[in-house]
């Protein structure tokens, strides 16, 4: 019963709270911005990995620290999208990275392995919307 009254504050959070964003520099060039995000985004991609392997090891610790990386890089705008379908994706993510690292911090494998399973699917439907754009 906790856990669903967690889970509920959980989703209204997402829907209450206004998405941060830090604002990228407008006259960086548009090349070192791309640089900058394919860079940005093979780290996601391995710290994504990393997770997977702490949570197959149970290794809490690497769950934590990379779900904490992360959960750093989705506080970024990534790309110059203001639409609400990707500031929601956006959000997402950055959420279910900060649930990752509680239910890490608890040592809770099946809470971890729910926000890792969260967090995929916002990744996921982020790039299919980026693409359709």
């Amino acid at each position: 019963m906790r856990t669903r009254l967690t889970l509920l504050a959980c989703a209204i959070a997402i829907v209450l709270i206004p998405a941060t964003f830090s604002r990228s520099d407008a006259t960086e060039q548009p090349e070192r911005r791309s640089e900058i995000q394919k860079s940005d985004m093979q780290k996601k991609l391995d710290y994504s990995k990393n997770i997977l392997d702490g949570l197959v090891t149970e290794d809490f610790d690497k769950i934590i620290a990379n779900a904490q990386s992360l959960n750093t890089l989705g506080k970024r705008k990534w790309m110059q999208n203001d639409s609400i379908a990707y500031r929601t994706q956006n959000q997402v993510f950055w959420f279910t990275t900060g649930t990752l690292i509680t239910a890490g911090e608890q040592k809770n494998l099946d809470g971890a392995m729910l926000s890792y399973t969260q967090m995929m699917h916002a990744c996921v439907n982020c790039h299919q919307l980026i693409r359709r754009q």
